[in-house]
């Protein structure tokens, strides 16, 4: 067996799945570890005929995703936002305030969007623990959210699947490549439009406010 077959059976077998879970959980509240690459990857080789059927990529996916914000909302409900001293330099504490001030305007909505941010999303998910979000308002948010972020990576992959379902590796890499650019495409936008509020802002209130700081416009 060479690697190329060797990597294509490992992807088909349940272990691929187990480790896909627990990277998910774990980029819930450690936004370090390639959850999407993983998904991205699955649901290509999935829908190249090289996997399990898709929508098996797609439920682990999102009940794994669910966990693991739910870990990090738990988290900021027994932590909150400042124990620790890394939560009080000032860009975590910026971005932390940023949270706050976009889930007491439209929580359903800011947890959804703020779900396609690296790092970001976990200041989100703890700050919203730390609020007074009712738990059981913030689970199905949570699943919801969890659900678009992970349909919008199967949806690349399986397009690029389909397209390249001849070259497997190809199709995998050509996935994943596109939702980075697709990512920078939608979170580049967003970081000056925050830019312009923060100023705005700033002008307003008085105290200076570093734009670059924030790292999503509110939606």
């Amino acid at each position: 067996m060479n690697p190329i077959e060797f990597l294509l059976t490992v992807a088909a077998s349940p272990v691929a799945y187990l480790l896909l879970a627990v990277l998910l959980i774990v980029d819930g509240f450690f936004p370090f570890v390639p959850g999407e690459t993983a998904v991205v990857a699955l649901a290509t080789l999935s829908a190249s005929g090289n996997g399990a059927p898709v929508w098996i990529v797609l439920v682990v996916a999102v009940i794994a995703s669910t966990v693991g914000d739910s870990i990090a909302f738990f988290n900021g409900r027994r932590l909150g936002t400042s124990r620790w001293a890394w939560m009080r330099r000032p860009r975590v504490a910026r971005m932390f305030r940023w949270a706050e001030h976009g889930l007491s305007r439209r929580p359903a909505l800011f947890l959804v969007s703020a779900k396609f941010v690296p790092v970001a999303r976990v200041a989100v998910t703890m700050t919203a623990g730390a609020s007074p979000l009712p738990t059981r308002r913030y689970l199905p948010l949570a699943f919801v959210a969890s659900g678009v972020y992970t349909a919008y990576h199967v949806t690349v992959a399986v397009f690029a699947g389909s397209l390249l379902s001849a070259n497997p590796l190809l199709a995998t890499g050509a996935a994943i490549v596109t939702v980075i650019l697709l990512g920078a495409a939608i979170e580049l936008p967003s970081r000056a439009m925050a830019g312009r509020r923060a100023r705005a802002r700033a002008r307003a209130a008085g105290p200076v406010v570093e734009p670059e700081s924030l790292p999503l416009t509110h939606r």
